[in-house]
Order: structure tokens, then C-alpha cells, then sequence
């Protein structure tokens, strides 16, 4: 795990990737102005009180708690936002390091987007479940990273690997390396929530996990995959 970091730091500023960055910068940065841009207009439109000095305060005060909520689900846009960048840093990622592997596989559109639309949920669902623990800071404090570094391990790992070996493959290699790839998912959920660095945590993050799959493979990621069946059961 340690080396998978170490070679996403070390390619940070390689110039394929700093263009999917500054994508993901743009995607990210855009989400956050149309959601505020967007509650704004339609409390603005709505006229709650029909008080013309209390209507803009209203107004302000919803698109700001819809920013604060924005920040808090910041996790579920990254997710979502790593699932469009995934095929460009992955390309990125393997022609450095990985340079013998063969194509990856042909997933499908639907099959990839069944993957992120799951998890995507998945994260909506959990991070809604656990807003009112944080009227006990200590246990919303520790339920949130646990909970979201579980599910975000699970999914990137997930939408790495099915380029490289069908879904069921997969999920026996995610259950073989679970521990592993939980430590991941909390490593990616911490990088997800520093000011600025979470700007381009779809992109740092997708990289750390193709390198953490890459370790998982014969030889250290050089060749194709041995049939992840047979060698989880034996």
C-alpha cells in the first residue's frame, strides 16, 4: 500500500494527469456553484415569506446550508466524479507503470455505470444514516471515516477491476484483499476531505487504487491476472 501511494505522489505532475486534474478541479468546482446557484434561484423564486427584507436573507442562508451540505455529501461527489475521469487516469496510470499489461476489457457502458449508480446510493444512503451521530461528535467522528472508507474502498476498487476481470472475479479478489482495501478506502476518504487536495481526489484516488490492484496481480501488476476463482479458493 505504501508503494501504491508513493508511485500516485510520484506521477502527480505527469502531464497526462494534470489535464484529467484540472478537469475534475473544473468538474467539482462546477457542481458546488450550480447546486448553490440553483437552491439560491429557487428560493428566490418561491418568495417563502413574502417579506421583502427577510426573502434574500432566506435565500442566502438556504444556498449557504446547501454548500455546507454539499461539503459534508463532498464524498459522494467524488465518487461520482471519479467514475467519469477513471478510463483517462487509468490509461495514464498503466502506460507508465504498467506497461506490458494487455488492453483491459470491454466492461460496458451500462456494467460501469450499474457500479457507480450502486454505490453512488450506497453513499447517500450511509452518509444520511450517519448526519445525526454528529450530535455526539465522538461517534459521528469515528462512524463517518469507517463507514465511508468501507464503501469507498469497495467502489474504486471495484471500477478498477472490472476492466481487468469480469464482476465476479472481482468481488473474490476484493473479499481476498478486503483488509487491504478498507485501509485504501480510508486513505481515499481522508484525501477526499483536505481543503484544495479534494479537488483532484478523484483523480489522485483512482491512481492510488490502480496501483493498489496492480499489486494485487501476478508479478506485481506486469502481466494479466491469473483466474481470480481458482486462486481464491485455494
Amino acid at each position: 500500500m505504501i508503494r501504491a501511494l508513493f508511485r500516485t505522489l510520484a506521477q502527480a505532475f505527469d502531464p497526462a494527469l494534470l489535464r484529467v486534474m484540472a478537469r475534475s478541479f473544473i468538474l467539482t468546482l462546477l457542481s458546488f456553484i450550480v447546486l448553490g446557484v440553483a437552491v439560491s434561484w429557487g428560493l428566490d423564486r418561491l418568495h417563502p415569506t413574502g417579506k421583502a427584507w427577510l426573502d434574500p436573507l432566506i435565500t442566502v442562508a438556504g444556498a449557504l446550508g446547501v454548500v455546507a451540505l454539499a461539503w459534508y455529501f463532498f464524498l459522494v461527489v467524488v465518487a461520482a466524479i471519479a467514475g467519469m475521469l477513471l478510463e483517462p487516469v487509468a490509461r495514464a496510470v498503466e502506460r507508465r507503470w504498467y506497461p506490458t499489461l494487455p488492453p483491459p476489457r470491454d466492461a460496458g457502458v451500462m456494467e460501469e455505470a450499474a457500479i457507480a449508480l450502486r454505490f453512488t446510493v450506497l453513499l447517500v444512503i450511509v452518509n444520511v444514516a450517519v448526519l445525526p451521530l454528529w450530535l455526539l461528535p465522538p461517534v459521528g467522528a469515528v462512524a463517518y471515516p469507517l463507514a465511508n472508507g468501507f464503501l469507498l474502498g469497495r467502489q474504486y476498487f471495484d471500477q478498477v477491476a472490472v476492466r481487468r476481470m469480469p464482476p465476479d472475479q472481482a468481488r473474490l479478489l476484493r473479499l481476498r484483499y478486503r483488509g487491504r482495501i478498507f485501509c485504501a478506502g480510508l486513505i481515499i476518504a481522508f484525501i477526499s476531505l483536505l481543503p484544495v487536495v479534494n479537488l483532484f481526489a478523484p483523480v489522485l484516488a483512482t491512481a492510488f487504487m490502480l496501483h493498489l490492484f496492480g499489486g494485487f496481480l501476478p508479478t506485481g501488476g506486469t502481466r494479466s491476472p491469473l483466474p481470480v476463482a481458482s486462486r481464491a479458493n485455494s
